[in-house]
């Protein structure tokens, strides 16, 4: 992933102290379960008596059933997932279609793992995810979201990561919410819909970082730039929307 700046240069002594073992304690930890039983989700809502079906739940601004919050959530658009102050991955919107490729993976099974069960040990994935705990558990430099862009290999897919610090009404931490998207088709239809298009900006040292990154020939030269402008060329084409369209929106 991409990472900003600030986050790059955190001091790796300190966030990966965070204990993705999970072994302390939550305000909400449900205690007296093993957090890698795949049956952790029906035990932990038997042990704690936990509301269901049609039983009402009063929020903040609303009145649901725990149908209605499911069912919502589940057709909420991107991937949701939230983990909570104790490293223990407490819940993600399952998707509606049981097939549905997700870009960041989850099963029913890994709800109540830890975050180092649920997060593979392979290139370095959980020192880069305790990074992103360990910065918004201590709102490092006040910063109390990451955006993490994937680089994809394709210009017309533009996965993103956005972390964002759950605090209590008190202000204290209490978890990560995470969601992931592809923002491409969000910007096309803007594009479309506004009567704007996309341009190559040369200046912009991010945007030429990703798409070096997304370019799985960038070590070519010269027949990569070719390829890259042309993908440029009909990112372009594709987001230059119908001219009456553009008109009526004015």
């Amino acid at each position: 992933m991409a990472e900003p700046k600030w986050l790059k240069d955190m001091n790796s002594d300190e966030y990966l102290k965070e204990n993705f073992d999970a072994t302390g304690k939550s305000r909400y930890t449900v205690e007296g379960l093993k957090k890698e039983d795949p049956d952790w989700l029906d035990k932990a809502a038997e042990k704690t008596h936990a509301a269901t079906g049609d039983d009402y739940v009063k929020l903040d601004s609303g009145l649901l059933t725990v149908n209605q919050i499911n069912w919502m959530l589940r057709n909420t658009i991107g991937e949701l997932t939230f983990v909570d102050d104790n490293n223990q991955f407490l819940w993600y919107n399952r998707p509606v279609d049981p097939n549905a490729k997700m870009k960041a993976k989850r099963v029913p099974a890994q709800v109540g793992n830890t975050m180092g069960e649920v997060h593979p040990d392979v290139r370095d994935v959980i020192p880069e995810a305790k990074k992103v705990v360990h910065a918004l558990r201590t709102k490092e430099g006040g910063h109390d979201a990451v955006y993490m862009p994937v680089p994809t290999g394709n210009l017309k897919q533009l996965v993103l990561h956005y972390y964002k610090r759950v605090e209590d009404d008190e202000g204290n931490y209490a978890g990560i919410y995470e969601w992931v998207q592809d923002l491409y088709p969000l910007v096309k239809y803007f594009c479309e819909t506004t009567g704007q298009k996309l341009v190559v900006d040369p200046d912009a040292t991010t945007g030429a970082t990703y798409k070096r990154n997304s370019d799985p020939d960038a070590q070519t030269g010269a027949s990569t730039k070719a390829e890259a402008a042309a993908a440029e060329e009909e990112v372009k084409k594709e987001t230059e929307p119908d001219t009456a369209t553009g008109a009526s929106q004015n």
